[in-house]
């Protein structure tokens, strides 16, 4: 009996015998002219430099990448062209070579052969020391049926360009040699083999086979790049699908909207596929991160990808195959529920660093209850871009937890690497035919899981994407909230251009991939994305400008408004002087009411002062404290009597952090070891009231610099910190940390479209993971009768031990990007001590009214003050309000912020004919008493609900 060097030699001369009638050609001006009369040729193209679509007659036919390196031609006079890029798979630019092309017909026996016996050689090495016997032993009489006669120098040349596992020394023996091409028929060895292997035990399971190809947006290239490889990819899945039977697995409608502008006949091509039930589609625009975006933001990436599908195909996806995002948010169950998607699929839970994920399959159960059944699949060797090896088959089967139902098993090459290849598929076949190992079948399993898992998704690792980018952060959410305030007043003002507004969105969209929105990309990545969004934020002001204008009419008067569906007193800049105003730097500051969803003239309201003493200031309600470090040394609540602080607050701390290989995407657990606190070395007050006091702190760290400015306002609790960064020293993670004075064990965060509870405390592993977590516009901690509201315009990671708050303002990797955060960046957090807790003292209202300024606009409106939309429920948020999709009505989108159901009346600036309850694709009804009086709809809500409203 052989050994596994021994027959791993022989092996090798095998596939060496595959290739045969080898003959080297030569590009003409970058074409290759055959004329080719054979079924079984192909081309290997080898040493070239670069990715490449391979053209066929000027058509789209496969990828030539760090994967896919030769195809079968088919018959025919063929002008082979490749449309080469300087990438490579992950980014590595390089110069363009076109390499040396070489066709050869393929001896099939050979090959298959080859495949077989490196199966059965994989398995043996898993195996038991019986079973690997006997394999070794099966594997050695199958060679004495193929003894070695003879190979060439050109075949083992080939078979080394082919396989990356070859022995590099069988090619050094042949240096010189002039032998002929071998050319045996392997059809005995093969059979036996194949009967030998049939005789010797069962299957141990089922496994479900997708294709796969996980493409990111852009990452280490550009967007540009990855358009290039979805052609290229796309191209080679189609080629594949023509000879071969598997199912294969696409998110993300952006990819398919660019096939289908860049080449239609492929397009074409996939509609056929996913008719046929070959090619299954995943919701999203893109493969978007699900912390960051807003709720809205996630209900356009359901909403405009399964328009697309319905429009282009047909039908929906019923998958949200999200394998590589970076944590998931407890209100995503609702939002698949109302997007018609009926299975969550992922794979990043198995990247946790402290605590194991404990099941393969769950039902996903949302803070509203809702129950989604979710797969957590590639757990093992390969993980989501599984290569079919037995290894990875046997790992991934043994760590999955439901053995009594099928495992989803995802192949293929991912990033560029045109994802299946000709062996995979080959060797799913052979697998399937192997014992001890699963049946394979293809497609999507149906599952039934038997575990529930509650709550958000968080994921143990990469906590630092909550920070990394500031720019990308701030300017995401300043886009968010101005495309809302365009589609509100827009829609009010009867304005609505669909095609403008939805194209801004999906450029919004499209930014919001998961390593794009998260700041993990390349420095090119951020000036495509930067200009884009600006672009969103200027583009959305003037379309709310020109709604605004048409509202009010032609005219001189000041006016306000306010898109927030709530009254609102709160501070505008106008351009003269008003009773009760007062001078800064861009003008005169006044207080103003403006009722819900609507505008007022621009009348002050002249009571409430704020008073300065050196470091001291105080208004109505709160009595701070500053020393000339900038830091908060008292902070009274005059009405409540406390002392908020338990020591000095307002503390800005660097922290080294050198988390390695994902630099941008962690912070190390042990990130407090080495740490350095900022004191500001000067200040100045630069604002003496009476409507607002504010004092400025200067910093320098190393060769950074830091500004900050602390800012009071009369009749207000909430108190702003506007920090402006300038940080060119790298590896650091910077903090503005309070400690206050609360017994608390737990806090509250809004997530997209919710909120939700966490631990401040750390009993146990899983809470100790929790050190860095995600928030969007707020977080509150409270006791039962008092609390602080933390809220933010455009950060996201936060630690909370405790009373103890500290805010993540800047993070400064090298890799990818050592750029990150150099330029001046500035953000305001803002604490707002309450009585009650974060309901009574309604925080999130504060959050949004900092991230939704009020509006100032001229012109000449028939009444003083007039609100559009009102609702008379505070716990009840309007985000949206749009035209509908079909171009009958409008949709108004609100969420209900409370665990609570109740009845909500919204008032509208018109008497509808009809009011329906619909689900996010304003497809499908959603059972729901309503009613129409007047122009006033009245409805039933439920709990942390979703609510969309469509009205004509």
């Amino acid at each position: 009996m052989r050994n596994e060097k021994e027959i791993n030699q022989r092996l090798s001369y095998v596939l060496a015998n595959s290739f045969n009638n080898i003959q080297y050609l030569s590009w003409n001006n970058q074409k290759l002219h055959i004329n080719n009369d054979k079924e079984n040729s192909f081309l290997m193209i080898f040493d070239y430099k670069g990715s490449g679509l391979v053209k066929i007659n000027s058509k789209p036919f496969f990828a030539l990448d760090g994967f896919h390196n030769y195809f079968q031609l088919p018959k025919g006079d063929l002008e082979i062209t490749i449309e080469m890029s300087p990438f490579r798979a992950f980014g590595e630019k390089v110069k363009i070579e076109y390499g040396t092309p070489v066709k050869f017909n393929r001896n099939d026996s050979a090959y298959l052969l080859w495949i077989y016996g490196i199966t059965t050689l994989e398995l043996a090495k898993e195996s038991s020391n019986y079973l690997k016997e006997e394999l070794l032993q099966i594997l050695s009489e199958t060679l004495r049926l193929a003894p070695f006669v003879t190979v060439s120098r050109d075949q083992l040349f080939l078979a080394s360009k082919y396989w990356n596992n070859f022995p590099s020394y069988l090619l050094d023996f042949s240096e010189g040699m002039d032998q002929k091409e071998g050319n045996e028929d392997f059809t005995e060895a093969l059979n036996y083999l194949r009967d030998k292997i049939s005789e010797l035990g069962p299957k141990i399971g089922s496994v479900y086979a997708i294709a796969h190809a996980h493409m990111d947006t852009a990452w280490l290239w550009n967007f540009d790049e990855t358009r290039r490889k979805v052609a290229r990819t796309f191209s080679t899945v189609l080629e594949l699908m023509d000879k071969y039977n598997f199912t294969y697995m696409q998110s993300m409608a952006l990819y398919y909207d660019w096939i289908k502008q860049d080449y239609p006949e492929l397009f074409e091509k996939i509609k056929e596929k996913i008719n046929e039930g070959k090619w299954l589609l995943g919701a999203g625009w893109v493969e978007f991160d699900a912390n960051v975006p807003s709720g809205e933001s996630l209900a356009r990436q359901l909403l405009y990808s399964q328009e697309f599908y319905l429009e282009n195909f047909g039908k929906t996806a019923e998958i949200l195959w999200l394998p590589d995002t970076f944590g998931f948010s407890a209100q995503l169950p609702q939002l698949m529920k109302l997007s018609g998607i009926k299975t969550f699929a992922t794979h990043k839970v198995f990247w946790n660093d402290t605590n194991k994920f404990p099941y393969s399959l769950f039902n996903w159960i949302g803070t509203d209850g809702t129950k989604i059944p979710s797969i957590a699949f590639g757990n093992g060797d390969g993980g989501y871009n599984s290569t079919f090896t037995v290894h990875s088959i046997l790992e991934q089967w043994n760590n999955w937890k439901d053995k009594d139902q099928p495992m989803l098993y995802s192949y293929g090459y991912g990033d560029g690497g045109g994802g299946p290849t000709e062996e995979m598929l080959i060797r799913s076949k052979v697998i399937d035919e192997f014992p001890y190992l699963p049946k394979i079948n293809y497609g999507f399993p149906k599952i039934s899981p038997k575990n529930d898992w509650y709550g958000e998704l968080y994921l143990e690792t990469h906590r630092g994407v909550l920070t990394s980018h500031s720019k990308m952060k701030y300017l995401h959410r300043r886009a968010e909230f101005s495309l809302r305030e365009a589609e509100i007043w827009s829609s009010i003002a009867g304005n609505y251009d669909e095609e403008k507004i939805k194209s801004l969105w999906k450029i919004l969209l499209k930014d919001e991939f998961h390593d794009v929105l998260p700041g993990s990309a390349i420095n090119d990545v951020y000036k495509t994305v930067y200009p884009e969004l600006q672009y969103i934020v200027d583009e959305s002001k003037k379309i709310t400008k020109e709604s605004i204008r048409k509202i009010l009419g032609e005219g001189e008067n000041c006016y306000v408004f306010n898109s927030l569906s709530w009254d609102r007193e709160d501070y505008i800049v106008v351009n003269e002087k008003m009773e009760g105003s007062q001078k800064v730097d861009q003008g005169y500051l006044i207080r103003v009411k403006v009722p819900s969803i609507g505008y007022s003239s621009c009348i002050p309201e002249t009571d409430g002062e704020v008073k300065v003493n050196g470091l001291e200031i105080e208004n109505e309600y709160l009595k701070i404290s500053l020393n000339s470090e900038g830091e908060i040394i008292s902070l009274i609540d005059k009405e409540n009597n406390r002392e908020i602080m338990m020591e000095e607050g307002n503390k800005l701390v660097f922290y080294e952090n050198i988390p390695g290989w994902a630099d941008a995407w962690d912070i190390e657990s042990s990130f407090k070891e080495t740490s350095f606190e900022l004191k500001a070395y000067k200040y100045e007050v630069i604002e003496n009231g009476p409507l607002r006091a504010g004092v400025r702190f200067h910093y320098k760290f190393r060769n950074s610099e830091i500004i900050q400015e602390v800012y009071v306002y009369a009749k207000s609790r909430r108190i702003d910190f506007r920090i402006i960064t300038t940080i060119p020293d790298r590896e650091l993670l910077l903090k503005e940390w309070f400690n206050f004075n609360l017994n608390v064990t737990e806090a509250t965060f809004e997530i997209p479209y919710g909120v939700i509870k966490r631990q401040t405390i750390k009993n146990t592993s899983w809470d100790q993971a929790r050190f860095e977590v995600p928030m969007q516009k707020w977080l509150d901690i409270s006791e039962d009768d008092y609390g602080v509201g933390i809220l933010n315009n455009g950060k996201y990671g936060v630690s909370v031990e405790n009373g103890k708050v500290g805010i993540s303002i800047s993070k400064t990797p090298i890799y990818p990007d050592y750029e990150t955060d150099k330029e001046t960046n500035e953000t305001i957090i803002s604490i707002y001590p309450h009585k009650g807790n974060w309901k009574d003292a309604k925080v999130y209202r504060k959050a949004y009214e900092l991230n939704s300024p009020l509006i100032v606009e001229k012109g000449k409106a028939l009444d003083k003050s007039k609100s559009f939309v009102k609702v008379n429920k505070d716990n009840i948020i309007i985000e949206s309000i749009k035209k509908s999709e079909d171009n009958q009505g409008i949709i108004v989108r609100a969420y209900n912020i409370l665990n609570s159901k109740g009845k909500a009346e919204i008032e509208l600036w018109f008497s509808p004919r009809s009011a329906i309850s619909t689900d996010i694709l304003e497809l499908n009804d959603v059972k729901r008493v309503i009613d129409t009086i007047n122009n006033k709809i009245i409805f039933n809500y439920s709990n942390y609900e979703i609510i969309t409203l469509k009205i004509t």
